[in-house]
């Protein structure tokens, strides 16, 4: 659901849209950060490239990751580095080819999704580079447009002990908006505030205290109330299958499992996910079916959003991991698999929360790279690799970091090993719908609370409407001039006035020298192109001319053949006659008597379809033909379409009333429909036609 109505969306959608401003879009869970990335992408006629800092998040929002688009190195990437400390040091390291330099000068907006886990030395770093290859160093990224989507309160930089070792000597803090390049530029942050995940007030007031690092010990008792120590693991949900088959043929599950049926844990700890998964597995009957994924090209394992090697068994909880085409499923899908078919083709039978029931193929996924299409001037995709593979994964558990972006109905919360990142309660309690689909295995504590101070003055910044009005304001004009010369480019002169006149009113441009040159040299361009479609016609007159000359005399060509033809016609050899009608035909291809003498010839063999198909060719050039019109009623006559063969005969007789055959064949129409009075008016018609004619003669 896109709600364009919201006036946070529509103030980030206006900046990208209509603006060179660069955004960082953020907001609480569930409040549709990932919904405007897809949105923006779809609707956008900007150059553009979706980056994200890992596999999986480059998967998930269908774009590249930030080390192999740029080609960054994975060590830290500090300012001094002397490696990249000049322009020719920095393109000798990265050693781009000329289709990529080419795709970063022709980028016009650059989206990096989960931005808050991207540290400030890359950030800085890609600035660098962007200015490099663009040939811009006087605007921060080389002028180009950036719009950051992500949530620095909920995911934050990984950085090693060595690496901090390292960093802290340049940046204050490792977050992306401690990029020095922010110093030079305004990065407009708009918060997006409607929760669309959950609709209790009071847990969403809880959620948000716990975000921004106020919980008070009401919050905290009132989640705590959640907590059940004696919890530890989630309910298998085995009651859903009454017979478990390793293949399809087994009785289906009726009806839907209670709020324990489909309940899912979030864990801090990897292994705890991967014991409890385990431990959900081998508690079903049976072994396991293992199902070996494919993949072709370059495909990296850190990108793999399901196991290469999936084990699943028939009563197995699972997660769907990628958005279903016919819309049946999204990511993060809860389901319980209730058949295995190995016999049609590898298909698992999943029944979801909901109830629904579907059949699940084969899912693909792709590596991609982004390329600049010199032709049609315009980024495109192209694949380095595929993963084919069942879109999910075993889901008694996961961890907290991979259900960011998730929502489910019940969850179990296991804060086993404690909390280790800022802002990783806040993820795991906001991935829950209600406080009621809510359970701790423990109960949480201030300690497990806990915010990064940078990240709390940073925030004061969002919203700032003023910020937003202003860089609307200061591009409403170079909107308008820039839609004015695109109109012109198009000729649409009418669009070019008006946008012009409403440019000049925003900013009074018109008299300065640089306004000046550009108005001549695009004006100048009327008079240049007047000349060459001047040129053009004259080129045309004097081509057709030609043509027609070339034209008349394949006419005489074609007249001869056609008489030739003829001649075959009476000598009854029709073969001839079928080869030199079809090269009259081919030299005049508009020889309406030539067409017309081929159909007649083939009625006279009994090739109604051929013969109806080349008369209709003919009377496509002159409806008004008679003889055309009249061989149609024949042919039509002939293949007992008796309405059809009136309405030409009636023409006929119109076109030419003292048309004996017309009459004739007319009446003869008529007495194959039953019509004998009809007929017998047309009969008598022509009776008395050639009564007239014998007299004249």
């Amino acid at each position: 659901m896109v709600d364009t109505e919201n006036p946070q969306f529509k103030n980030a959608l206006n900046l990208v849209q209509f603006t060179q401003q660069s955004v960082f879009l953020t907001g609480k869970a569930g409040t549709g950060k990932s919904t405007f990335l897809k949105y923006i992408c779809g609707i956008t006629k900007k150059k553009h490239v979706v980056l994200a800092p890992t596999g999986i998040a480059a998967i998930n929002a269908e774009g590249s990751t930030l080390h192999s688009f740029f080609h960054l190195p994975f060590h830290p990437l500090v300012p001094d580095d002397n490696r990249f400390s000049t322009p020719s040091r920095l393109k000798s390291f990265l050693k781009y080819n000329k289709e990529h330099v080419k795709l970063i000068k022709e980028l016009d907006l650059i989206i990096i999704d989960e931005i808050s886990m991207v540290r400030a030395d890359v950030i800085d770093f890609i600035d660098k580079i962007l200015r490099t290859y663009s040939g811009n160093f006087r605007q921060p990224f080389g002028g180009k447009q950036l719009l950051l989507v992500g949530d620095v309160y909920q995911l934050e930089p990984v950085v090693t002990r060595d690496e901090t070792d390292i960093l802290r000597r340049f940046y204050e803090n490792f977050y992306f908006f401690s990029a020095r390049v922010f110093r030079e530029m305004n990065l407009v942050s708009i918060e997006l505030t409607t929760v669309y995940r959950q609709t209790d007030k009071v847990f969403i007031g809880v959620l948000d205290h716990i975000r921004r690092g106020a919980v008070t010990k009401d919050d905290l008792q009132l989640l705590n109330l959640q907590a059940d120590p004696l919890l530890t693991s989630p309910s298998m949900g085995r009651d859903a299958i009454r017979t478990v088959s390793p293949h399809r043929g087994g009785d289906t599950p009726q009806g839907r499992g209670g709020p324990e049926f489909f309940s899912i844990t979030l864990a801090a700890r990897r292994d705890t996910v991967d014991a409890l998964n385990a431990q959900g597995l081998n508690a079903l009957p049976g072994d396991p079916l293992h199902f070996i994924g494919e993949v072709k090209g370059d495909f990296p394992s850190t990108m793999l959003p399901t196991n290469l090697d999936l084990e699943l068994k028939v009563g197995a909880q699972v997660i769907f991991i990628k958005n279903d085409p016919d819309k049946r499923w999204v990511n993060g899908t809860l389901g319980i698999i209730i058949g295995i078919d190995l016999e049609g083709g590898n298909v698992i039978e999943v029944r979801t929360e909901d109830g629904d029931i579907f059949d699940v193929e084969c899912a693909r996924w792709a590596n991609v790279r982004y390329t600049y299409n010199e032709q049609e001037k315009k980024i495109e995709e192209e694949e380095l690799g595929v993963f084919t593979q069942f879109p999910v994964r075993l889901a008694w558990a996961i961890t907290i970091h991979k259900s960011q972006g998730l929502t489910f109905n019940n969850v179990v919360i296991d804060f086993t090993g404690g909390v280790f990142a800022g802002g990783q309660t806040y993820v795991a309690l906001s991935r829950c719908r209600s406080l009621d689909g809510l359970r701790l295995t423990k109960p949480i504590t201030q300690s497990d609370v806990w915010v990064n101070p940078n990240v709390v003055r940073f925030s004061e910044q969002f919203n700032d409407q003023r910020a937003v009005d202003a860089a609307l304001r200061r591009a409403s004009a170079d909107i308008e001039y820039s839609e004015a010369v695109h109109a012109f480019d198009q000729g649409d002169f009418h669009a070019c006035l008006q946008h012009f006149f409403k440019a000049i009113h925003a900013r009074y441009d018109i008299e300065k020298p640089w306004a000046w040159r550009y108005i001549r040299r695009k004006l100048g361009i009327i008079n240049v192109l007047t000349a060459k479609i001047e040129a053009l016609n004259q080129q045309l007159r004097e081509k057709d001319e030609q043509l027609a000359d070339m034209q008349q005399i394949l006419n005489q060509y074609a007249e001869e053949y056609f008489q030739l033809a003829r001649q075959c016609i009476d000598m009854d050899d029709p073969r001839a006659a079928f080869a030199n009608l079809d090269k009259a035909i081919r030299m005049n291809p508009r020889y309406v008597e030539a067409l017309t003498q081929k159909a007649i010839l083939l009625l006279s063999q009994g090739k109604f379809r051929n013969a109806l198909k080349t008369v209709n060719q003919s009377l496509d050039i002159i409806p008004t033909h008679f003889k055309s019109i009249y061989t149609r009623g024949k042919i039509l006559f002939r293949m007992q379409e008796y309405e059809a063969a009136v309405a030409d005969l009636d023409r006929c007789t119109s076109l030419k009333p003292q048309n004996i055959s017309a009459h004739q064949l007319l009446g003869d129409v008529f007495s194959a429909m039953g019509e004998e009075e009809k007929a017998a008016l047309q009969w008598e018609i022509a009776e008395r036609l050639k009564t007239r004619k014998r007299k004249e003669d």
